[in-house]
């Protein structure tokens, strides 16, 4: 199996099948379709758990066989603390399994009106050609569901 680089703007599930390269060689990403790309991955990756407890997780435990979050159902997004170790989780997982962004950003807080759910915010960047280009993610994660969508 032929696996591309890291520095690839194909979605993860497309470079681990080969699918990218089907055609010949990878496809070229405009701005808006990195940036799909990347979006694309993030609610697959969001919204799999890995079945790894928190602290696991966190561990030197994972590894590509625990793709996905840990099970976050005991963290509230009213306390600080756990606030704090939500965004340690993210910015683990983003680390393992996104490998296009770099510089990575992560602030996770609650959402107003929703006293279970908590608002991610992804800030990073991903390299297109020779160029850096910052992307920015808002996710809502309640319960085991993630809905996500670019940020302005």
């Amino acid at each position: 199996m032929k696996f591309m680089s890291s520095n690839s703007v194909s979605p993860l599930f497309d470079r681990l099948t080969g699918i990218a390269d089907a055609a010949g060689g990878s496809r070229l990403l405009d701005a808006d379709g990195v940036q799909q790309s990347v979006l694309t991955d993030l609610s697959r990756l969001f919204n799999s758990r890995n079945g790894l407890t928190i602290e696991e997780f966190l561990g030197d435990k994972p590894n590509s066989l625990h793709y996905g979050l840990p099970d976050t159902l005991r963290l509230s997004p009213q306390s600080a603390a756990d606030l704090a170790q939500w965004e340690q989780v993210v910015t683990r997982a983003l680390a393992l399994y996104e490998p296009r962004l770099m510089q990575v950003g992560v602030k996770v807080e609650p959402e107003p009106g929703k006293p279970i759910s908590a608002r991610i915010r992804i800030s990073g960047a991903v390299t297109q050609g020779r160029q850096q280009r910052r992307l920015h993610f808002n996710c809502v994660l309640d319960g085991h569901v993630a809905a996500l969508e670019p940020a302005a």
